[in-house]
C-alpha cells in the first residue's frame, strides 16, 4: 500500500512584519494502485513521474543467467549461487573495511522466494527473488559452535552453503571440511550469513553470543544485484551447478 500526506496550513498573519503561523492543520491520504492512482487524475499525475523512474529501474537488465536455477535440498543450484556470490561479495567488503575474509557462507532456503530463470536477468526479479531487508554480517564463532552448525545442517537434509563441504549419513554430519581442509574444532571460523539468520532466525542458535560481530552494512540483495551486474559488464552469464558440497549417504 502506497501512502502519502497531504499538509494543509492556516497561516494567521498579523497587520504588520511580525506575522507568525499560529496553526497547522495536517490530514492524511491514504491510496492503493487498487484504488486512488486510478480514480484520481490528480493523485496520478502526482505520483507518475516517481512511477515511471521506478518502472525503467526495475526493468533494467543486470546480466544473463545461463540456466534455469532453482532451491532444492541438499543442495541447489540457485541455492549455491547466491551462497557462493554472497561469499565472495563479503570478502570484497571485509577488503574495503579493513576486516579479515570469511572462510564461509551460510544462508538459509527460506530466504529465496523465487527462482532465477534462464535469460535476461531483471532487477524486480532479484526484489522478487530477496524481497527481505536483510543485510550481510559475518560471524566469528567457536569451533565447538562450528560443530553446532554441521549438526543442525546434518539434521535439516541441507542449506545453501559456500566454502565448505558437508557428508551427512543418519542425520549426522560424518565429513566436514572447510576451504578445503578438515574441519578444525579447535580453532575459530569466520561465517558469513543474513543478520536475520546470525541473531538465531530459522533456529540457528549456534550463531548467538558469537566470539565477534562484524555488520557489513550491505544488504544481500544489493549484493546479487552487484554481482549479477558486474559479470554482465564482464559479457558473462552467471552459472551454478550441483557440485557435491553436500552430500547425504542414504
Amino acid at each position: 500500500t502506497l501512502a502519502t500526506a497531504a499538509l494543509t496550513g492556516t497561516l494567521l498573519m498579523g497587520c504588520t512584519n511580525g506575522g507568525k503561523i499560529t496553526s497547522v492543520d495536517t490530514s492524511y491520504i491514504q491510496f492503493s494502485a487498487e484504488s486512488t492512482p486510478v480514480d484520481d487524475p490528480v493523485m496520478a499525475a502526482l505520483i507518475e513521474p516517481y512511477k515511471s523512474k521506478l518502472d525503467k529501474d526495475m526493468n533494467a537488465v543486470l546480466g544473463q543467467c545461463e540456466l534455469d536455477m532453482f532451491k532444492s535440498t541438499p543442495e541447489g543450484v540457485l541455492g549455491n549461487f547466491i551462497a557462493d556470490l554472497a561469499l565472495v561479495k563479503t570478502n570484497q567488503y571485509c577488503k574495503e573495511m579493513g576486516l579479515p575474509a570469511a572462510d564461509v557462507c551460510l544462508l538459509n532456503n527460506g530466504g529465496l522466494r523465487t527462482t532465477l530463470p534462464k535469460g535476461p536477468i531483471y532487477k524486480k526479479r532479484i526484489f522478487e527473488l530477496m524481497p527481505f531487508e536483510n543485510e550481510l554480517v559475518v560471524l566469528t564463532i567457536s569451533g565447538e559452535k562450528m560443530q553446532g552448525l554441521f549438526d543442525f545442517l546434518a539434521r535439516i537434509n541441507g542449506m545453501p552453503i559456500s566454502g565448505m563441504t558437508l557428508v551427512i549419513e543418519n542425520s549426522k554430519p560424518k565429513e566436514m571440511t572447510i576451504g578445503g581442509e578438515t574441519f578444525d574444532k579447535s580453532r575459530e571460523y569466520r561465517v558469513a550469513t543474513s543478520d536475520y539468520l546470525a541473531e538465531g532466525g530459522d533456529k540457528m542458535r549456534f550463531f548467538l553470543d558469537p566470539v565477534k560481530r562484524d555488520n557489513l552494512t550491505h544488504k544481500l540483495r544489493d549484493a546479487i544485484i552487484e554481482f549479477i551486474a558486474e559479470e554482465g559488464d564482464k559479457g558473462k552469464a552467471v552459472t551454478a551447478r550441483i557440485d557435491g558440497r553436500t552430500t547425504v549417504i542414504e
